[in-house]
């Protein structure tokens, strides 16, 4: 404190001696032919102003409140206002040094300009013409623009209220991206689902594909699980799959199982991504993209047109290889593919290439056979296995809940066997060969000319789990066959054995 109170004394006095040192430089203005002015005398330095009154400025009266100016003089007074309005005299007496001799004709003394503010207050100059006009001063300068000289306080407020703003518009932004992320997180659960699977490394062969230019065309089925488009990656023609947020656990299911090492076959779907994102309606949708087989399912493809021996054993036996190889159990190097239970196999769930061969699809029931452990990926190693797939399609054990648990492996891959067996029915049951002499435009149409799925004869095109299980379970009823194979030919023969 003992320093900030001399240094404002030091500035003071600087300015003193600058006010003195301006008035000692200008040049003095020649005498007029006016009488000698009487002006009221102060200074605080005294000493200094007697020997300058020495030199001709004026003579001081006694009483040193007075002083007669030369000729030609005017009067002048200098005074200190402080901030809270104390008005200190410093300096009266003759002022001869005039650039203007126009500023001092007024017959008060007016102060004109705005002092400036030095060290909290200010210093207020004026000169006059008439005799002790200087004892007071009068404020006669306009008030300041507010455009122009806004007060201390008021660039503070502006100041903070710029960084106020500022301040918001940050802590909003900080809230806005934490929001948002927090809105994927929660929605993306899956998305800890998808990287469990190693889902880079699942686009696996085709990483290269960006996701981003995935387009959906047209809807080309609906099933339980979700909708099938066909849609265009990269100029690429894909089938899309897509899954609610509802049926997420089948789509992880169905992605464990196209990720597991060693799986690929020219008999099973091939895999080449997936992706979560949000659909139209602001929705977790999960999207499972694969080669695109324009022939379509099994079933609609059997319903389409009808085959002669060698194209149903084509279709027959590229289904057989692929659940072969999906029961197979392979260990090459450092790669294991364990065996693998489809559960919910039937001619919808197989599609047709071109080449008249088919692969298998859709895993979202599947599951990884470890020894006797059957492994569903989200599911608790003893979760239920029995009961799940298509109705028309399930084994007898199923429909009566008595899958054997104690070897779940071949209990399971049985269950995947008696949907064969249906398909195989199906498949044959549109083979021209095996019905000779029959078409399509006789009066009497037979069995060949309408494509029917397993037991839709018997219970109906949307047969009920009791009705499925009054008529395998407990009436031990399989599709019939038709007259035209009671044909004694080895070909039928072993086809009958292997149905049965």
């Amino acid at each position: 404190m003992y320093n900030r109170v001399n240094s404002m004394a030091v500035l003071k006095q600087i300015t003193m001696l600058a006010f003195g040192l301006c008035v000692m430089v200008l040049p003095p203005v020649a005498a007029d032919q006016q009488e000698e002015r009487e002006c009221a005398f102060t200074d605080q330095q005294q000493q200094w102003e007697m020997e300058r009154v020495a030199v001709g400025e004026g003579r001081v009266s006694p009483e040193n409140t007075t002083i007669r100016c030369s000729k030609g003089s005017h009067c002048f007074g200098l005074w200190e206002k402080s901030p809270p309005g104390d008005i200190r005299l410093v300096k009266q007496g003759c002022w001869t040094h005039l650039g203007d001799q126009q500023e001092c004709r007024d017959d008060r003394c007016l102060v004109t300009n705005l002092p400036p503010q030095i060290q909290n207050g200010t210093y207020h100059f004026c000169c006059c013409s008439t005799d002790m006009c200087n004892v007071n001063f009068t404020e006669d300068f306009p008030l300041p623009s507010p455009t122009t000289a806004q007060p201390l306080y008021h660039q503070l407020q502006c100041e903070e209220t710029i960084v106020i703003s500022l301040a918001i518009v940050s802590v909003l932004a900080v809230i806005i991206v934490a929001a948002f992320f927090g809105y994927r997180m929660m929605h993306r659960g899956g998305k800890q689902g998808l990287h469990n699977l190693n889902m880079m490394e699942a686009a696996g062969s085709e990483s290269s594909l960006d996701l981003d230019n995935l387009k959906q065309l047209e809807l080309i089925g609906r099933g339980r699980y979700g909708s099938v488009f066909c849609g265009s990656l990269d100029e690429r023609q894909v089938a899309v799959k897509v899954f609610s947020s509802a049926n997420r656990q089948n789509f992880l299911n169905e992605c464990s199982i196209y990720l597991l090492p060693l799986l690929e076959h020219d008999n099973i779907a091939h895999f080449i991504a997936a992706d979560e994102r949000l659909g139209a309606e602001g929705r977790v949708e999960y999207l499972l993209v694969m080669d695109y087989y324009p022939h379509g399912s099994l079933y609609r493809y059997l319903g389409l047109q009808t085959g002669d021996w060698m194209s149903s054993c084509r279709l027959a036996h590229s289904v057989t290889r692929g659940l072969a190889y999906l029961h197979t159990e392979l260990l090459k190097g450092d790669f294991y593919k364990p065996a693998v239970s489809h559960r919910d196999l039937n001619s919808r769930n197989i599609l047709v290439k071109n080449d008249g061969t088919c692969v298998i699809i859709d895993f979202g029931l599947s599951m990884k056979l470890t020894g006797n452990r059957p492994v569903r990926q989200g599911e608790e190693e003893n979760a239920a296995i029995s009961e799940v797939g298509t109705v028309r399609y399930m084994a007898p054990e199923v429909l009566e809940g008595a899958v054997n648990l104690r070897d779940c492996e071949s209990a399971l891959k049985q269950v995947d066997m008696y949907a064969l067996g249906l398909i195989y029915w199906e498949t044959f049951m549109r083979c021209t060969d095996l019905f000779p002499g029959e078409c399509s435009l006789t009066s009497n149409p037979g069995p060949l000319v309408y494509f029917q799925a397993a037991f839709q004869a018997e219970a109906g095109n949307h047969p009920s789990f009791e009705d499925m299980q009054v008529l395998v379970s407990r009436e031990k009823q399989r599709p019939k066959f038709p007259e035209a194979w009671k044909e004694n030919s080895l070909a039928v023969r072993s086809l009958k054995e292997t149905m049965e």
